[in-house]
């Protein structure tokens, strides 16, 4: 899979320190239909307020979060799945990072992966799975805004380095 040409990945960067998940459940559905951002500030704003509420904007209930968090891993499920059509799981990787990693390569070959990354204690972070390469994964970091790529060994190692996080903590 590869990022759309015609959407420069600073138009999704997060606008705020709590939007990460917002703009990265917007950067799949840009790799996945048509869409494109005509305000993206707004429209990662809108999307992070319906992915912590009680009621996706799917039809899905979902646990209610504070909005100050973040995104749960279940709304981005919960989003992923709408857009897939697929039963999308959360993988917990934290203890286990090498099998996290070929979790993480093994769904990335048909969809675009959610990935929580964060410290030693807590996610913190998270970030868009668009591509295997010869050696890692292709990243949409909504931090930078910007493509990376994160090597085997920085996810197997806990030093994935995406917006400053170590650690890698989920596969969704």
């Amino acid at each position: 899979m590869r990022w759309p040409a015609d959407l420069p990945p600073s138009r999704l960067r997060q606008p705020d320190a709590r939007s990460c998940g917002a703009a990265s459940v917007l950067g799949a559905r840009a790799l996945l239909t048509e869409w494109r951002p005509e305000d993206p500030e707004r429209d990662i704003t809108d999307e992070h307020r319906l992915l912590t509420s009680s009621r996706s904007p799917r039809d899905r209930l979902q646990m209610p979060w504070p909005r100050a968090l973040g995104t749960p891993p279940w709304a981005v499920a919960n989003a992923l799945r709408s857009l897939t059509g697929e039963h999308i799981a959360t993988v917990l990787v934290r203890p286990r990072p090498a099998i996290g990693y070929d979790v993480l390569r093994e769904q990335v070959r048909g969809r675009p992966v959610g990935v929580y990354v964060g410290n030693r204690w807590l996610p913190r972070h998270v970030a868009l799975a668009v591509g295997a390469v010869e050696g890692g994964v292709e990243v949409f970091d909504p931090a930078t805004g910007r493509l990376v790529v994160v090597r085997e060994q920085q996810w197997t190692g806990h030093r994935v380095g995406i917006a400053g996080w170590s650690h890698f903590w989920f596969v969704v």
